[in-house]
């Protein structure tokens, strides 16, 4: 059995779950560069949005314009669990996909759909990520089923691993 704590301590970089969703951001923003999707008053590239939406600072009349959010993904820190002293933490995401289409074909689960794929094909391929962490499988997703356009959803589930120090290493050294 590996011992976690050393291979943290030579890698010198990411103990915390907060470090892990930056990381997280940091590599959907790098997928995503140069992409556009079906947004308000047409295709524009995708937010990347930390833990929830930013609360506007103007009233409703901007809920129809391009100042609004979508298209997005919402990357949210839901939990997570240190399960034992030899092991990384787990830390659990919760991505929302949004795309805005009020096309009268209402195609905009499309652009999710593709988003939602291209997260997936890049984890399957590539499950590390900011040097520290990796997206364990299983890896859960969904597509919206109730419709609610001009907004459209999907959602995927990931568990990472994040370093977790979970003894006293000072003390350990003593004994």
């Amino acid at each position: 059995m590996k011992n976690y704590s050393s291979e943290v301590e030579q890698a010198g970089i990411g103990r915390t779950p907060q470090l892990c969703q930056d990381a997280l951001i940091e590599m959907l923003e790098e997928l995503f560069d140069g992409k556009k999707y079906a947004g308000q008053e047409g295709r524009k590239p995708l937010r990347i949005i930390r833990q929830d939406i930013d609360i506007p600072e103007e009233f409703d009349e901007e809920v129809d314009t391009d100042a609004c959010a979508a298209p997005y993904i919402r990357v949210t820190m839901t939990g997570g669990e240190i399960p034992d002293d030899d092991s990384p933490q787990l830390v659990e995401f919760s991505l929302t996909i949004c795309a805005y289409d009020t096309g009268t074909k209402r195609e905009g689960f499309r652009d999710v759909a593709n988003i939602k794929e291209d997260i997936i094909q890049r984890i399957c391929t590539r499950p590390y990520f900011g040097g520290a962490f990796t997206i364990l499988k299983p890896i859960a997703w969904a597509i919206q089923q109730d419709t609610s356009p001009p907004y459209y959803f999907a959602a995927c589930v990931l568990t990472c691993t994040a370093p977790a120090l979970t003894q006293d290493t000072e003390m350990k050294g003593m004994v």
